[in-house]
């Protein structure tokens, strides 16, 4: 009886072992260069409905040339699984409140979702929709601008910190 350890599918040489797969299931592969995953815009992602493997499509992975992201088909839907570089950690102070104010900016950075940012008022942590709203476009300005609450206590300041998400 003959088992098979491991298939070579190498089309040039059977003593070719950079990629192969073992009887484990696993792919191998024994090279130093890279792998090149399937790429195309978002309107171009393979079919997800129909495939007849194990979990359908999830698994999936390409690269997305529309939003330069590596993204994955993960529990249904398309999620980035990484992104490009987000910019160094930036840090802005506002203030002092006066127990009178509640819109405070404008901000150095517009922020691409309110949850990208950092908001403390004298080292105390504010909770985004809870203590604080970010308003963009504030008066038409084409400016982001914090909304709190309630008044910023007198004398207190407001820290905010940019760059953790894009």
């Amino acid at each position: 009886m003959k088992f098979l350890k491991q298939k070579n599918i190498s089309r040039w040489s059977v003593n070719d072992n950079t990629f192969i797969t073992n009887h484990y299931g696993r792919a191998i592969m024994d090279l130093d260069g890279a792998l090149r995953l399937p790429k195309g815009g978002t309107g171009r992602r393979p079919a997800t409905s129909g495939v007849r493997i194990p979990d359908g499509a999830n698994g999936y992975m390409r690269y997305n040339t529309d939003t330069d992201s590596i993204e994955a088909y993960i529990a249904g839907a398309w999620q980035v699984v990484t992104a490009p570089a987000t910019s160094a950690i930036s840090k802005q102070t506002l203030g002092p409140g006066n127990y009178v104010t509640t819109i405070f900016g404008p901000l150095n950075q517009v922020p691409s979702q309110d949850e990208s940012i950092l908001v403390f008022v004298e080292n105390v942590f504010q909770i985004n929709a809870t203590n604080f709203n970010v308003l963009y476009n504030y008066l038409g300005s084409g400016n982001a601008y914090l909304q709190f609450t309630s008044p910023v206590p007198t004398d207190k300041y407001i820290t905010i910190y940019f760059g953790f998400a894009q």
